[in-house]
């Protein structure tokens, strides 16, 4: 089911010293000392929701459903090993929606409504 391609959940992180110039960077969430990466599954954007994103002058790129997991709206998301991934270091993405469901079978699943980012951002290995 979600073998669509892997999605790392990142935050943004001032990685600067004290006193330099802002150096923002994605910075992979960890557990127990492993990235937080998971298989995803590409889903259909229905047209209420792209009528909605237009409404408050938004944009959805992309949406994945993964199994149940930690991620709040305003964090990042990098997808790669996808068909039309098109940077090598993996698509850099706002999350700009979670919702929590149960699937068809009663399994805990996470949607996340994506915004492709324009400048991408340096990430954090």
């Amino acid at each position: 089911m979600m073998d669509a391609g892997i999605v790392t959940v990142c935050t943004l992180e001032d990685t600067a010293e004290p006193g330099n110039m802002p150096k923002p960077k994605l910075v992979p969430l960890v557990y127990e000392d492993e990235e937080l990466s998971w298989g995803f599954e590409e889903r259909t954007v229905g047209l209420n929701r792209q009528y909605q994103a237009k409404g408050v002058s938004e944009r959805v790129d992309m949406l994945i459903r993964i199994w149940r997991a930690p991620v709040r709206i305003g964090m990042y998301a990098v997808l790669t090993d996808y068909e039309g991934q098109e940077n090598p270091e993996g698509d850099q993405y706002r999350i700009d929606n979670v919702q929590q469901i149960l699937d068809a079978n009663g399994l805990k699943v996470t949607d996340l409504t994506l915004y492709r980012l324009e400048e991408l951002y340096e990430v954090d290995k």
